[in-house]
């Protein structure tokens, strides 16, 4: 959803009425990361402007609905605060894999699966690594939200002048396909790169991709056998 990114309003507005619609007998919700477009826990409070989603989270939860938050690229930083104000349990290390009425799902945001290149898993090291996080919890929360900002409003710019194009040589597609050779999966569902995607694999399981929700809602929803967009 990239909540708090420009142009990100009618999505946090379709989530809290997704949420607050939710079927009452729905056992498990998988967020699937990158709910939020730049989310850092400082101290013990609340990244600004995020308090409405977090309440509609909470009241999913306590209806009986068990929600599960997979950290995404652009929401890794959450240390407590999130799950202690919403209930949900946080996602740490992906692909998480569950078994649903006999079907046996593989779940994760997508980032950092596969084959990526140097650069790519350099950068990721350098945002996660303790020294960053040390120093961001000092640097001024406006300029560390001001970098966070530059840094999407970058990252989607990119995306527009040079859209990916999602194929089977796709890092995702290939973690699907090597990852079945070794345990049996029916469904591959993954997010983070801004596509929508249905494919099959060469083991004959489904490869689901989420797409952004600044094009419209896109989920997955499953039923005891049966799955549907």
């Amino acid at each position: 959803m990239h909540l708090g990114a420009a142009g990100s309003q009618n999505a946090e507005a379709q989530l809290i009425s997704f949420l607050d619609n939710l079927p009452p007998d729905t056992t498990a919700l998988y967020l699937l990361g990158d709910v939020f477009d730049f989310w850092f826990e400082r101290g013990h409070g609340c990244p600004a402007g995020f308090e409405n989603v977090l309440e509609a989270i909470r009241r999913t939860v306590e209806r009986g609905t068990q929600v599960y938050f997979f950290k995404g690229n652009h929401d890794w930083w959450t240390f407590g605060y999130l799950a202690a104000r919403t209930g949900a349990t946080v996602i740490h290390r992906q692909p998480v894999c569950v078994t649903l009425c006999g079907k046996r799902f593989c779940l994760a945001h997508g980032d950092g699966l596969g084959r990526v290149s140097f650069r790519d898993r350099f950068t990721r090291l350098l945002l996660k690594g303790r020294v960053t996080i040390a120093l961001a919890r000092i640097f001024p929360a406006r300029w560390l939200y001001a970098l966070a900002r530059k840094w999407s409003a970058a990252s989607r710019h990119g995306n527009t002048v040079n859209p990916y194009t999602f194929s089977t040589d796709s890092p995702l597609y290939r973690y699907a396909c090597d990852f079945e050779r070794t345990q049996p999966v029916d469904y591959f569902i993954f997010g983070h790169i801004h596509r929508k995607v249905s494919m099959s694999t060469p083991g004959g399981a489904q490869l689901f991709i989420l797409n952004d929700w600044s094009e419209g809602p896109d989920w997955i929803e499953f039923n005891c056998g049966t799955i549907s967009r």
